[in-house]
């Protein structure tokens, strides 16, 4: 079988969407003879032969704002590559402007009395995410401190875009033969946007052995300038204002001046500059690039004593369940997937925004960071394994290509 993922979130700073990526051709290569072709965006067109795994970069612009990530925006060469390819899988990770290709793609294929399945994957909240947070932020700054009125239009506005986002992912996942979300809170958010029917819950996974408490390195944490008695937070992802990462700088400096932490933040994204700003009069600040090296990111993970994250948007939380699984308690906030994620025991939860209540759950995690440790880990290793989500992921598939043929 050909299975093939089309997506946005593939770049060389991306997230949890290309790990997901990553671990599915390392399944399909390790315990199956499926073969597998991503379709990304890119600078150039290029096509990259690797046994049973192809790759295509279609040549495409940045998005406004949000480089390195780029958007696909013609539907015909993704086409091209499809009728190359003839998959008999099509996953798609993004709702813009691929999945019209891999739809009339399907369509063909059943002219010909072929089969083409197409599953939808909820990875991102691109309503909220992507127009109603950004949109509500650019009002607020624009007339907040001085018109209450302009500011409730504003949003009422932001709230009509939301809706018309909704209404135009929710149609295309109406489309797919198959949808799938990561966890129950997101599965109801996709009825949300008005899809209906069956939605099967997939949950990620993590690299167990790459990820673990073993892998914490004195020597590590003595080259990043982390004294002994210091604790080290700690945070990993994309720097943009869905992941609100500027509330981890204020919180920090919310802490109690008797409390010896340092703060590292890992990523790339636009907000790195305001990021800096910030951190320039605050030593124990330090924003680094994206570490793309995963034995290294592991290491300084479980190095760390305290996993920091404020996006209130996740849909699932991947980077927080590595932190759970190298042994850190999390402090996150109330909102999104972290609800999920950072059960009782493992870490806290703070109002979206909060930062003095979240420097107090910070140094409650400092406290008590042994026996959250402890649970985080046992929380981890019993629930998620990449070989589970791919059995059920691939078992799916293969159930629906049976069913339908």
């Amino acid at each position: 079988m050909k299975f093939c993922d089309i997506t946005l979130s593939y770049n060389e700073a991306s997230g949890g969407i290309r790990t997901y990526l990553d671990e599915k051709r390392k399944y399909l290569m390790g315990q199956t003879d499926h073969e597998h072709v991503l379709i990304v965006p890119a600078e150039t067109d290029e096509h990259i032969q690797d046994d049973r795994l192809s790759t295509y970069h279609v040549a495409s612009p940045y998005i406004p704002g949000n480089a390195p990530y780029r958007l696909f925006w013609k539907p015909g060469e993704i086409a091209k590559i499809l009728n190359e390819c003839q998959p008999d899988v099509i996953e798609l990770g993004s709702c813009y402007i691929s999945p019209w290709a891999a739809f009339q793609y399907r369509k063909e294929c059943e002219k010909q009395h072929g089969k083409c399945l197409i599953g939808g994957y909820f990875h991102t909240d691109a309503a909220r995410i992507l127009v109603e947070a950004p949109f509500q932020r650019r009002v607020s700054a624009a007339v907040g401190d001085w018109s209450e009125t302009l500011e409730s239009l504003g949003y009422q506005f932001a709230s009509l875009l939301t809706t018309g986002v909704e209404s135009y992912v929710g149609a295309t996942f109406e489309r797919c033969d198959l949808k799938f979300a990561a966890s129950p809170q997101q599965a109801q958010r996709l009825e949300e946007y008005g899809v209906s029917g069956k939605i099967d819950v997939v949950p990620l996974g993590i690299d167990l052995q790459l990820f673990q408490p073993s892998h914490r390195s004195e020597e590590l944490r003595q080259q990043y300038g982390i004294q002994a008695d210091e604790k080290l937070l700690i945070y990993g992802g994309r720097l943009v204002n869905e992941k609100n990462v500027p509330l981890l700088i204020k919180a920090y400096k919310k802490l109690s001046h008797s409390l010896k932490a340092r703060l590292l933040i890992l990523g790339e994204g636009p907000l790195r500059d305001e990021l800096q700003t910030m951190a320039s009069d605050l030593p124990g600040v330090d924003i680094l690039p994206y570490e793309s090296d995963p034995p290294r990111y592991a290491a300084l993970l479980a190095s760390a004593d305290v996993y920091v994250t404020a996006g209130p948007h996740e849909t699932f939380g991947l980077s927080v369940i590595e932190a759970q699984a190298s042994g850190l308690p999390v402090v996150g906030v109330d909102a999104g997937a972290l609800k999920e994620r950072v059960v009782e025991g493992t870490g806290y939860l703070s109002p979206v925004n909060d930062a003095s209540t979240f420097a107090e759950n910070i140094e409650k995690a400092i406290h008590h960071q042994q026996e959250l440790s402890e649970q985080a880990y046992s929380h981890v290793v019993t629930q998620y394994s990449w070989t589970r989500t791919f059995n059920q992921l691939i078992e799916i598939y293969e159930k629906e290509l049976k069913t339908s043929s």
